[in-house]
């Protein structure tokens, strides 16, 4: 096998989570007092840590970001949103075999680790939920470099030529070649398949099923 552990992102790789991440942005916004609180390109928004978006596209101080987040986080977790998100047609599938095939899976996203965990552990996915690594609750560790470093150092993962991190915008592909990994874009996500390629994508595939051949 060419790949025995493999890393996912959570959020467009994983699953659809745009209109969950859509409602939870524009009731933040809203309850911010920004004028016009419709997000028109909800795929711009994920893949950064929630704070940097804050305060890079909307002009927040840091500040102003911790309380767009908890009210982004009010509507996000407090009234459920996160668990509305659907798998991508093939990804339960395609884990299992992993599984069958004993392969190391784990999550590196920069979502809440806390929020990430409850989210794999409730649409029952074959992946371990101490393997599924995220930002701290406090908004550090939210480098995706730093997450995918801490979840391997952790596993005593040391032969990174088995690793394979598969993610849909480039903060997955540059995270992995920060780390010294392999990686695989999926174009079906959030990223295009030209944002993915410029990152310097090992492979590149338009269903997570693809990825069974890629890793024998």
């Amino acid at each position: 096998m060419k790949y025995s552990h493999i890393l996912f992102d959570l959020d467009g790789t994983l699953i659809d989570s745009r209109e969950t991440i859509r409602c939870s942005f524009e009731y933040a916004l809203e309850k911010m007092n920004v004028p016009d609180p419709k997000v028109l390109d909800i795929n711009s928004l994920i893949g950064p840590p929630m704070l940097k978006t804050f305060q890079e596209v909307y002009g927040f101080s840091l500040d102003e970001a911790r309380k767009g987040y908890e009210f982004y986080l009010e509507e996000y977790v407090g009234n459920g949103q996160m668990y509305q998100a659907q798998l991508y047609e093939g990804v339960k599938e395609t884990i299992h075999t992993l599984y069958q095939k004993d392969c190391f899976l784990g999550v590196a996203t920069t979502k809440n680790e806390t929020n990430a965990r409850k989210i794999i552990n409730s649409l029952e996915l074959d992946i371990p939920i101490d393997c599924i690594y995220g930002t701290y609750n406090d908004g550090t560790r939210s480098n995706k470099k730093e997450i995918i470093t801490n979840l391997l150092e952790d596993n005593d993962v040391l032969d990174l030529a088995d690793v394979l991190m598969v993610g849909d915008r480039h903060y997955d592909i540059i995270g992995a070649s920060e780390v010294g990994i392999d990686s695989v874009g999926v174009t079906y996500g959030c990223g295009s398949e030209d944002e993915l390629r410029q990152a310097g994508a090992t492979h590149l595939i338009a269903s997570i099923n693809d990825l069974l051949e890629i890793i024998k």
